[in-house]
């Protein structure tokens, strides 16, 4: 008899606890933190376009997708200080923010993720840093909606152009 009373009880805690790793609500895996960065020069969010690999700074909204990142669960550390890099993921189209290193002022894009080693990014410090050779960080243009990857301090550049806000929901 004890032990069809222990089955009365087990079986229904069994059978919900089932259904809730079904539904994913007893799933190891958290859903991602959406991130959105305001830049303090223009008071403009770091957004990114769904059908194109175009990144530019827009006004900010954070109901629209193409406004709101997520780090990625990759890392990498940079040996000389220990910091820790992730890839800066779009909303809008899945892909990774990404620059190539190759001038003084470097565009911005996203990317399919793992692809370029442009693609390393810590928002540590209020600014976007990529771990490419030069350590550039994201900043936005003097005119229009442009954003780059440049070394930081570049002269006649104001210097809120690489200070990025994180807010994240």
């Amino acid at each position: 008899m004890k032990s069809l009373n222990a089955l009365r009880v087990t079986v229904p805690l069994g059978l919900a606890t089932l259904m809730l790793t079904v539904t994913g609500a007893l799933s190891t895996a958290s859903a991602a933190t959406n991130w959105s960065y305001m830049n303090d020069a223009e008071g403009n969010c770091l957004a990114s376009s769904p059908t194109t690999s175009n990144v530019w700074s827009a006004a900010c909204n954070d109901s629209l997708s193409t406004r709101n990142w997520h780090w990625g669960p990759d890392s990498c550390t940079r040996n000389y200080d220990g910091r820790v890099f992730r890839r800066l993921i779009s909303n809008a189209n899945g892909n990774c923010l990404t620059t190539d290193a190759k001038t003084a002022t470097n565009a911005v894009w996203t990317s399919a993720c793992g692809n370029a080693p442009g693609q390393w990014w810590s928002g540590d410090g209020n600014m976007l840093e990529c771990d490419t050779v030069l350590s550039e960080f994201l900043r936005t243009s003097d005119s229009g909606d442009a954003v780059y990857a440049t070394e930081y301090g570049q002269s006649g550049i104001d210097p809120a152009r690489w200070v990025w806000w994180g807010a994240h929901s």
